[in-house]
């Protein structure tokens, strides 16, 4: 952008274009006004010479009349008026005397007016272009004698006569002299006193225009983005100006607070749409691995449901169309048997599964010692343990009364047992401790009492980032153990049944060194009060939990 004149050259070309045009008014006015002055001057100091000169030579002029006479003092007369010239002339208009007249002397009208004077004065030209002034004065006669009547020199009173005429040329060139002399004077007062007004109203318009630059230079700072800088200057001023100033850091004030504001909100907004955006990816991430996990759990399922009934179909239609021996079918039916026993497991886990999801899951809540519950779970798998040559030992604990649903809770310590039992190898220890704790567990550390399971194995250990991950639901762990696998539901249909019974499931371990899972549920003799699921389910007859199973 072209930069212009700022406040201050726009004031002072105001100020000198102004006082330029007010002294060029003021001088024409002055020098218009002194030509006039000096002109009436002359007229009427002419006037009075004649006047005077016609009364002192009145006699001379109406009756003697001797023109040698009469040319000495008309010569006289003009010596008196300086340059022009004067003639007499009789009440017939002849010349009596003259002195300077030049020729060809031609009337140009009326002259400027003189109060008293006017309608005698006239302008005349001569032939070489000289202007002059031209006053004509009449003189007078009277019945009493001879006289001038200066009051009606042109009225012909009754008795009156007009005896002679005396015209006084004043050269126009005289008076522009005096004024070419006293003009220069008038031009330099003028000068002088437009002057100082400028200087006064230079200095006036620097002073007003300072704060105004002063709030323009921090208003380009504060556009550019620095909002510390305020108006110093013109703050203590009681006119518009320091009204402006004052508004201008009250402005800037608010503006800074508001940006201020801005970058609390912005660094707020960008915080929380990091949040978000991790909790996004999270998500995106989670719902990732779960695809992939029921992608895997489909193949899995597949491959677990079609595998028993592979052996089941193929193992009965042997029977049916070969003869066997009563060994051979006994061990064919063994293990049509078997094989209907695991697909008996894979598909109650699916529905418990499905239920669970639904928020269909009956629950029956009964009063216990978790010691005998636990028991009549790991009773079943010593002799799993022992084909593996794997010792099951169970720590002695104190009574630890609880309210749970013990087929669930059974169905939690057989898992975890069952799992210990797969992945550890052979010749291995598991064991099984029951204790009380003040917590519920580490993730959410709920204060009280509450009884903890603990299974430990001796089998490879988890990785850190599968711990939470082996919770997940069709989730098998990695495929590191060739047989072992499993549907990947038991762990989170164990994880849902301890939270349904306000307790917490969890894993220690380190890669090499073994496993330990734990699980708690609250402590509660009869007569405590349960909570609301719990209070939902007492009391409901064993044969719905069954009934849940059945296939």
């Amino acid at each position: 952008m072209r930069k212009g004149l700022g406040i201050t050259g726009k004031l002072v070309v105001s100020s000198v274009c102004i006082f330029t045009g007010l002294w060029l008014a003021m001088t024409l006015y002055s020098v218009n006004q002194l030509q006039h002055l000096l002109y009436e001057q002359n007229v009427r100091r002419v006037d009075a010479q004649v006047l005077n000169w016609i009364d002192a030579n009145i006699s001379q002029i109406t009756i003697t009349r001797d023109p040698g006479n009469l040319d000495r003092l008309v010569r006289e007369l003009k010596g008196k008026l300086g340059s022009g010239y004067v003639v007499v002339l009789d009440g017939e208009s002849r010349v009596l005397a003259q002195s300077g007249l030049p020729p060809n002397l031609s009337d140009q009208g009326p002259a400027p007016s003189v109060a008293g004077i006017t309608s005698r004065l006239r302008r005349t030209r001569d032939s070489a272009g000289r202007r002059f002034f031209e006053l004509m004065t009449p003189a007078k006669t009277s019945g009493t004698g001879m006289s001038p009547d200066l009051d009606t020199m042109f009225e012909l009173a009754a008795g009156n006569t007009v005896a002679a005429h005396v015209r006084a040329g004043i050269p126009e060139q005289d008076i522009n002299r005096d004024l070419t002399q006293l003009a220069p004077q008038h031009i330099l007062l003028y000068t002088l006193l437009v002057l100082i007004a400028l200087m006064v109203n230079i200095a006036l318009a620097s002073r007003v225009a300072k704060p105004v630059k002063t709030v323009a230079r921090v208003a380009q700072q504060i556009s550019a983005g620095d909002l510390s800088e305020r108006v110093q200057g013109g703050l203590e001023l009681g006119d518009e100006v320091g009204e402006l100033a004052r508004n201008f850091n009250r402005m800037a004030d608010r503006l800074a607070e508001n940006r201020e504001e801005m970058n609390a909100l912005h660094a707020d907004l960008e915080r929380k749409v990091a949040e978000r955006t991790l909790e996004l990816e999270d998500a995106n991430r989670r719902l990732r691995e779960l695809d992939k996990l029921k992608s895997d759990f489909l193949s899995t399922v597949s491959h677990e449901l079609r595998t028993p009934l592979t052996s089941i179909k193929a193992f009965a239609q042997i029977l049916l169309d070969s003869p066997l021996d009563e060994p051979t079918k006994k061990r064919y039916l063994d293990i049509i048997d078997k094989e209907s026993d695991r697909l008996t497991r894979l598909i109650s886990d699916l529905l418990d599964l499905a239920k669970i999801e639904r928020r269909e899951m009956s629950w029956t809540m009964v009063h216990g010692d978790l010691r005998g519950i636990v028991s009549k779970a790991v009773n079943p798998l010593v002799a799993l343990g022992k084909t593996r040559q794997i010792r099951l030992d169970v720590v002695p604990s104190q009574p630890l009364p609880v309210c749970v649903d013990t087929d669930r809770i059974q169905q939690v310590v057989t898992n975890l047992v069952g799992n210990a039992i797969k992945f550890s190898s052979e010749s291995g220890r598991i064991g099984i401790r029951i204790e009380e704790r003040t917590s519920s567990g580490p993730r959410d550390a709920r204060p009280g009492r509450y009884a903890a399971v603990a299974v430990s194995d001796t089998g490879p250990g988890i990785p850190h980032e599968e711990k939470e991950r082996i919770f997940s639901k069709f989730y098998d762990g990695p495929r590191k153990f060739p047989g072992r696998s499993g549907t990947g539901l038991g762990l989170a249909i164990s994880k849902e049944i301890v939270a349904h019974h306000d307790g917490e499931i969890w894993v220690e371990s380190e890669p090499g060194l073994g496993s330990t899972f734990y699980f708690t549920v609250p402590l509660r003799a009869e007569g405590d009060v349960l909570t609301d699921a719990g209070k939902a389910h007492v009391g409901e007859g064993r044969a719905n939990a069954e009934k849940d199973y059945g296939v």
